[in-house]
């Protein structure tokens, strides 16, 4: 079995790397315990099923844009070969869904940075919802944000979204409908919606009102919209929000 691990100077957007030394040769799946300099472990969906090609990357906490990556086996493991530090893993799962390419951050079960000489077993998750590990300059949540601009009011903290799945949701799963007080003022959200394609309406709580909606800039207001998450910016991986405009009629 071919495990890829590969030295790297340049870190890019994520964790994507370039300026890569030769592959190494193979080496064995990863043990249930540390091994002496190796980062081990082993990527799974969120059903807990293994996530095979999937990369994984090993961090040195102490050498700026110094980096270890490696891609899981058919069996989901993975074993990345370490230099004296500190070192912490993080690994990305790619998606298709809704005719966009999703880059997804995993999460690791055991967080904190370790020694390259000790090593360390580091298993990562695929999650659809909750916080992401704050270490290492990490932030947000693994959902996806609802972004709501007000056309002719200001409160949309009074307004609440109901969010229906119209497929399955991007790990195949089956959703459930959300319904959501959106937070803010003219600019209001709710955070952490699991990624997949929803028919979205929404009300004006003090008085049970329908508010119009739309994607942001496309199309007519209506009583309800349909669509997917895209990415939080132009190139981001691992962020990826939804952006709509509201109406009182």
């Amino acid at each position: 079995m071919k495990m890829l691990h590969v030295l790297c100077t340049t870190l890019l957007a994520g964790w994507l790397t370039s300026a890569c030394t030769t592959p190494d040769p193979e080496v064995e799946p990863a043990p249930t315990s540390p091994q002496k300099g190796y980062a081990t472990g082993k990527a799974v969906d969120t059903g807990g099923k293994p996530l095979a090609d999937v990369e994984i990357v090993a961090n040195n906490t102490q050498l700026y844009n110094s980096n270890v990556v490696g891609r899981t086996d058919s069996k989901g493991e993975y074993k990345l070969q370490l230099t004296p530090g500190s070192w912490y893993v993080r690994g990305t799962v790619k998606v298709q869904y809704d005719n966009r390419t999703y880059v997804l951050d995993l999460h690791p079960e055991t967080d904190g940075a370790f020694a390259g000489t000790e090593g360390a077993v580091r298993n990562l998750r695929w999650k659809l919802t909750g916080a992401k590990p704050t270490e290492f300059g990490a932030t947000g949540h693994y959902g996806g944000l609802v972004e709501v601009y007000a056309d002719n009011f200001f409160d949309t903290d009074k307004v609440e979204l109901t969010l229906e799945p119209v497929d399955k949701l991007i790990d195949g799963s089956t959703g459930q409908k959300i319904v959501r007080r959106l937070e803010g003022g003219s600019i209001g959200d709710t955070e952490d919606i699991p990624l997949g394609r929803y028919r979205i309406s929404a009300r004006y709580v003090p008085t049970g009102q329908v508010v119009k909606v739309r994607v942001r800039n496309e199309g007519s207001y209506g009583d309800d919209v349909t669509s997917s998450f895209e990415p939080a910016y132009a190139g981001a991986t691992g962020r990826y929000k939804l952006t709509l405009e509201a109406r009182m009629p």
